[in-house]
């Protein structure tokens, strides 16, 4: 699968468009490896072998295993989804667990993702209804949700950050003029970042 393509829809990311992302990114919290979601092992050991067809490990880039995606979307799901969004989620997760996608070979694995991404508009939507402000709300179909939140870890990784960016803490010293080459990694936090990943080997169209 190309990943170039896929990465792209990091801009949405950005945009705050993930289920869950203006509540996580406005509470502050940390995640400690201690706590429990509402995912078993199983489930999350599936949900990055999903990850990793769309954020494969490479020579020089770490994959979404390597990344954890796993821990990280458990915590989100768990912490900011509603009842019915989980229920979406887990219902998708359940699917895949159906078909054994974790045991297929990874040509098979690259093909459903493939037909996923490429019927991508006739996937279910959901409609509910928010019994608290009687308003109705829409998900995002359940292949865009694990993808989303697949590059959404992906990206929020410290092994991605030091990695495959220059990982500049702030504050910290500041450096005017610098050569730039066809070498230089992008910097963290590029306010870009879909035209800076361009630059992670793999994503290369």
């Amino acid at each position: 699968m190309n990943r170039r393509e896929i990465l792209k829809s990091v801009g949405l990311i950005v945009g705050g468009t993930v289920i869950g992302a203006d509540s996580f990114l406005l509470s502050g919290c940390t995640f400690s490896e201690e706590q429990i979601g509402i995912l078993t092992n199983e489930q999350i050991h599936l949900l990055e072998e999903i990850a990793e067809v769309i954020l494969p490990h490479t020579e020089k880039s770490p994959g979404a295993k390597d990344a954890k995606v796993g821990a990280f979307a458990n915590r989100i799901v768990t912490d900011f989804y509603n009842g019915q969004q989980q229920q979406v989620f887990l219902e998708a997760l359940a699917k895949y667990k159906e078909m054994n996608f974790a045991s297929l070979t990874p040509a098979e694995k690259e093909a459903q993702l493939l037909r996923e991404e490429t019927n991508i508009e006739e996937n279910p939507r959901y409609t509910f209804n928010n019994e608290e402000t009687g308003e109705t709300f829409e998900t995002q179909p359940a292949y865009v949700m694990i993808k989303q939140l697949s590059i959404w870890a992906y990206l929020s990784s410290e092994i991605v950050a030091k990695n495959n960016f220059n990982y500049l803490p702030i504050p910290g010293k500041y450096t005017g003029c610098i050569e730039v080459t066809t070498e230089t990694k992008p910097m963290y936090g590029n306010p870009r970042p879909g035209k800076a990943l361009e630059k992670i080997e793999g994503t290369k169209g």
